[in-house]
């Protein structure tokens, strides 16, 4: 069976046809995932910044917990006046503590760590203790309103409950 040309020439540019929509195809596939790295290194950025950011807060909490002449610097910085300064080191520690909890919240948010990771991390929050439930009561209000939620949620569940 011989093909005439008008039908050879119909079959190439079938053939010229589903190549151009398989390349488009390809290239379609090829965008949407260098636009989900670009998403996913934005969000690492993010979570770097973040992270230096209160990385940097800690430093400073973690100088007044180790030098008691830091620790009244800073009080008198806050308060304008000398206070109990082993009670300002304790508060101190306590911010440390709960902004730790606040980037694994972060982090949760984001999409870089699942909610079993975010429980583990947020597990060593001093919450098992009055004085720690006391700090957070008065404090929250410093932190997102996510992390406030998420927290308070594992409060009401027991979760920080001494066995």
């Amino acid at each position: 069976m011989k093909l005439s040309r008008q039908t050879i020439k119909d079959i190439a540019e079938g053939i010229g046809f589903v190549a151009i929509i398989a390349s488009l195809f390809f290239v379609a596939i090829e965008t949407r995932e260098a636009a989900e790295q670009t998403r996913l290194n934005t969000q690492a950025l993010e979570i770097s910044a973040y992270q230096a950011l209160i990385g940097s807060i800690s430093d400073m909490n973690a100088l007044s917990i180790e030098s008691e002449s830091s620790a009244l610097v800073m009080s008198r910085m806050r308060n304008g006046s000398p206070e109990d300064i082993e009670e300002h080191r304790v508060r101190s520690a306590f911010y440390i503590t709960f902004r730790h909890g606040d980037i694994a919240y972060l982090m949760y948010e984001k999409g870089a760590i699942d909610e079993e990771r975010l429980r583990s991390a947020l597990r060593p929050l001093p919450l098992y203790a009055d004085k720690g439930r006391a700090f957070w009561n008065q404090q929250k209000y410093n932190f997102v309103s996510g992390y406030q939620e998420f927290v308070d949620g594992l409060l009401a569940e027991g979760f920080w409950a001494q066995d």
